[in-house]
Formats: C-alpha cells, sequence, structure tokens
C-alpha cells in the first residue's frame, strides 16, 4: 500500500522540514553538492548518492557537517521519522564498517538523513574501525 502524501512528494529545490526537529532546513552548496541542512539540529538531508559525494574529500565533510555532536546524539534515538521528500517512513540503517553510526534511510528516493556529526564520524574511519572491519 502506497502512503498517500506520495502524490505529493517535494521536488529538489524546495525548502524542506527536517524529518527530526521540524525545523526548515536550508539548502547549501558544498563543491558541486547542493545539499539540504537543518536550521535547528544541524542535521543532514542528503539525496541519492550525495553522501559518497561528500565523503570523497575530507574538506566537503568539515563544510558540509557544521552542527553540533552533541545535539546529533541527543536525537540518535529519534528512528520514527519520515522522509521531508516524500513522507514515506524511513528505515533505521546501521553503517556496516562503523556499527556505531546509524542513520535514516528512504526506500522510496533513496535519500538518507545524518544527525549533526555522523558525516564527520563516517569519515573518520580508525585504525581499530578498520582491523574490526576486517575481522569481523
Amino acid at each position: 500500500m502506497t502512503h498517500p502524501a506520495h502524490d505529493a512528494a517535494e521536488p529538489q529545490g524546495s525548502i524542506i522540514a527536517c524529518p527530526k526537529c521540524a525545523a526548515a532546513m536550508e539548502q547549501v552548496t558544498v563543491g558541486d553538492v547542493v545539499i539540504d541542512r537543518c536550521r535547528g539540529c544541524g542535521g543532514l538531508w542528503l539525496d541519492a548518492m550525495e553522501r559518497e559525494r561528500l565523503l570523497a574529500s575530507a574538506d566537503l565533510v568539515k563544510a558540509a557537517d557544521t552542527g553540533s555532536e552533541k545535539i546529533g546524539r541527543e536525537l540518535d534515538d529519534q528512528t520514527n521519522v519520515h522522509c521531508p521528500r516524500d513522507r514515506s517512513r524511513m528505515i533505521h540503517m546501521v553503517d556496516l564498517r562503523q556499527r556505531h553510526i546509524g542513520y535514516e534511510s528512504c526506500q522510496i528516493c533513496g535519500g538518507v538523513f545524518l544527525d549533526a556529526g555522523e558525516l564527520r564520524d563516517l569519515a573518520s574511519f580508525t585504525l581499530i574501525e578498520r582491523i574490526r572491519s576486517i575481522l569481523g
């Protein structure tokens, strides 16, 4: 069964509301990637493949993820959220290489929501995390 709001999906370029705190998200250009960053909690809405494009450069990660890690951690447990683009219920995912990082993913549009600090954390893959990923 489809969600009734899917027909009213937000087109890219529209102002969207944060799926965690409902504050307006502002569009920010980082390198050649246009992302949505929450004005309230500092979380990031990344459309399909934007996370990978940002993670390719430490400078892009630093410019994109400027929010407070403390606020991001406070919102970690809030996992019953809906996609700001198509309103479908997002699923909670865990990064396979860094299992302490959880984020929300939309199975309809492919976008992800990262709490403030999570993109920086994803970019800093430590030696201990590398060993754990090799050993399983």
